[in-house]
């Protein structure tokens, strides 16, 4: 691992043990240890650092039961952050097997129940549906502590109304699969009973900083520091991969800035932290960060996948050079989603990772609750968000390895002096998913106009490649010009490309299709001529369509600017 020097497992190691004796929930006493820890030891290694304070809406859930009624047995299981505090909630059990749709269930009054994790976009449907209560049956040996909100960060008055209005538990083992048999032979009443606590809280917020030597643009690298129980994989790996990565840039030389960000209120407030961070430095943000690399549950014993991270079609090169530079696997990336503190995507910053290791699924260690269709992976291992993640799931080569590879990503954002960001491939992908709701849509919806217009921002991006090529060493003037003009393309492709909320707000934590602004197509092409969904369809298509061409032709136009 030549390109991360002195790179330590065993100080990561080390840094994962300390912020592990700490369980650090969100706003306590303990989670402010761990925080001052590393402050500490990032002030160690002459980083100047910067300790924040904010107030979030944290969710603490504190105990559950369920009971089945009449036989009086208990069911032991934990309730979730924003589910509604309940007592004695009692009414018949409904099992809403794999795939079927809450909508077409006769839930009201009744308590849910549905296998795999208390995912928020689930317990939204059985909300909608008008369930009662919901329980979800684990399917990994030991229970998975969940956030079942929906709203991102902190909510806004308006959002304060889309919180969950249902008690929500989760049970797994033996629990879960009696609470099965009994419902296959059907007429059951379950009892719930729930605790948690929902306050404002005052949060703390770390930023650490290593200032560029000729551009005041940074690379974001960020994470989170609040945990479930003692949280060694998640996330106290990410923490001290963070660490490792500032003492190593520190003596490095760079182009432009790096700084780290360590949220609280990941696992307890929705991603309060990041989202806070974006709206009272959205300013700073919008023109300075270069591009964001979140880090997330790395480092795990046996997480031998890496081809499946969060990447955009610009990013994707950085990540693929690091991981076939450092592992010598194949990157394949994922799309960036709605999870893991991508808080930044409406400023429209470019995104990298989020997690990056993962289990194969027929590994020794796999998630049988993550495992998805379709895929090879196993996810981030049975021992997420329950009491078993201690340090012992970490393998310290595995983590030097993770760690190597955002190091090495982070060194070509921070030292190479045009941005290497690949707005050929976005415009590449965008013509495909262009041509693809075309064809289903038929003569139903006319995309020409969107078509034309990311034809030409493709020629105008292929332009500014070629000049990029050709700057030769010493001329500051063009390399400044160009990454004005690729920071400015990101923050017009990104938030029309990635969000239906756009610059200044967030949308909700479930996905967000391909091309949010023509979402509707697919009800579109799905409803009967001259229907009513069809024609509404129709204008939600039409504005959606104004606003793509709109961003594309402005866009095409900062790209043939750059590039004269």
């Amino acid at each position: 691992m030549a390109s991360s020097g002195t790179l330590s497992g065993e100080r990561l190691m080390r840094d994962v043990r300390m912020i592990a004796q700490w369980e650090r929930l969100s706003g306590s006493p303990e989670e402010r240890q761990a925080f001052a820890y590393i402050e500490r030891e990032l002030r160690a290694a002459k980083v100047r650092t910067r300790m924040l304070e904010h107030p979030a809406l944290i969710s603490l859930p504190r105990r559950a039961s369920f009971r089945l009624v009449p036989s009086g047995e208990d069911l032991p299981c934990i309730t979730h952050s924003f589910a509604v505090a309940a007592r004695d909630l009692e009414a018949p059990l409904v099992y809403v097997r794999d795939g079927a749709d809450p909508a077409k269930i006769d839930l009201a009054g009744r308590i849910a129940v549905t296998d795999g994790l208390a995912m928020p976009g689930r317990v939204a449907q059985l909300q909608h549906a008008h369930a009662a209560g919901a329980v979800f049956l684990n399917r990994d040996p030991l229970v998975h502590e969940m956030i079942v909100s929906t709203v991102w960060g902190s909510p806004t008055p308006d959002r304060t109304a889309q919180l969950p209005t249902i008690p929500v538990v989760s049970m797994a083992g033996p629990p879960a699969r009696r609470l099965r048999e009994v419902l296959d032979h059907g007429g059951s009443v379950g009892r719930i009973s729930t605790e948690v606590e929902t306050s404002w809280r005052t949060l703390p917020l770390l930023v650490a900083d290593l200032p560029g030597e000729r551009e005041d643009t940074y690379v974001l690298l960020a994470g989170h520091v609040d945990s479930w129980y003692v949280g060694a994989m998640d996330n106290g790996g990410a923490n001290a991969a963070m660490m490792e990565i500032a003492r190593l840039l520190v003596r490095s030389k760079r182009y432009r800035g790096l700084r780290l960000a360590f949220w609280s209120g990941h696992s307890h407030g929705r991603y309060a932290g990041s989202t806070w961070y974006a709206d009272t430095h959205w300013d700073d943000l919008d023109r300075y960060c270069a591009a964001h690399l979140y880090i997330d549950s790395i480092g795990g014993r046996g997480a031998t996948l890496l081809t499946s991270g969060y990447c955009m079609p610009e990013t994707k090169a950085v990540g693929e050079a690091a991981i076939k530079r450092i592992a010598g696997q194949k990157y394949e990336g994922t799309r960036v989603g709605r999870s893991g503190d991508q808080s930044f995507l409406g400023i429209g910053i470019p995104s990298l990772f989020m997690t990056l290791s993962e289990h194969p699924k027929d590994g020794p260690d796999a998630s049988r609750d993550f495992a998805i269709t379709g895929t090879d992976t196993g996810g981030l291992g049975w021992w997420w968000h329950t009491p078993e993640d201690t340090p012992d799931k970490l393998d310290p080569v595995i983590l030097s390895r993770d760690t190597g590879i955002y190091f090495e990503a982070i060194r070509t954002l921070c030292t190479e002096p045009v941005l290497p960001l690949d707005y050929t491939a976005t415009t590449a992908a965008l013509i495909v998913q262009l041509r693809d709701l075309e064809t289903r849509l038929g003569d139903r919806f006319d995309l020409s106009s969107c078509l034309e217009e990311a034809r030409g921002l493709e020629r105008a991006t292929k332009a500014i490649r070629a000049k990029v090529r050709k700057i030769g060493v010493g001329r500051w003037r063009h390399v400044e010009q160009v990454n004005t003009a690729l920071m400015r393309l990101s923050r017009t492709l990104i938030p029309v490309l990635y969000t239906r909320a756009g610059r200044f707000d967030q949308d909700p934590a479930t996905s967000i299709p391909l091309l949010p602004p023509l979402a509707e197509a697919e009800r579109l092409a799905g409803a009967a001529a001259g229907a009513s969904e069809a024609h509404s369809a129709t204008v939600a298509l039409t504005r959606g369509r104004n606003r793509l061409v709109q961003a594309l032709r402005k866009a095409r136009e900062i790209a043939e600017e750059a590039a004269e």
